[in-house]
């Protein structure tokens, strides 16, 4: 399970960095990064639910 959780949170980060790294417009790159981050934070925090 852990290292699923692993994997998971670092494809979501990955997307992110790519997405900054992409994306020419800085507009539209903060509410993206934003989506990325509450996803993998509520993924994270599902896991977590789970274990405990």
């Amino acid at each position: 399970m852990k290292k699923k959780l692993m994997i998971s949170q670092s494809i979501f980060w990955a997307a992110a960095i790519l997405v900054v790294a992409i994306v020419e417009d800085l507009q539209n790159v903060v509410p993206i990064l934003a989506v990325l981050a509450t996803v993998a934070l509520g993924s994270l925090n599902n896991v977590y639910k789970k274990l405990t």
